[in-house]
């Protein structure tokens, strides 16, 4: 591989100087207009983007079932785990978020299907 120019490197901190994971945004630029270290970055960046909003998005979901009273048991079915597993990782995400929203009124932002008992 080769080196970054110092054009190239001056670029990259440029563009990541104030990188934000939740805001940014995913673009498309063709590979071969960036160095190789940029793209592999910037797919880094994107990968992590994306684990955090499925992580939400499963949080809020199972909070949203745990509100509704289906149990440990159940969610552990769905997840293809067991149910106390399903409890130990999801237990100290979801007790603030949907199922604090639910009890409230509020809707769980995210889960768009709701999981029946």
């Amino acid at each position: 591989m080769t080196e970054l120019t110092p054009d190239e490197l001056a670029e990259i901190e440029r563009r990541f100087e104030n990188f934000d994971i939740d805001t940014a945004e995913v673009y498309d630029v063709a590979v071969d207009e960036l160095p190789p270290r940029v793209v592999l970055t910037r797919a880094m960046a994107e990968r992590e983007l994306l684990l955090r909003q499925a992580d939400e998005v499963m949080h809020d979901a199972i909070g949203t079932a745990r509100a509704a009273n289906l149990s440990w048991h159940k969610i552990g079915i769905v997840l293809g785990t067991t149910g106390e597993a399903a409890r130990q990782r999801y237990t100290k995400h979801t007790s603030g978020s949907a199922i604090t929203r639910a009890k409230s009124g509020g809707s769980a932002r995210g889960a768009k299907g709701r999981l029946s008992a």
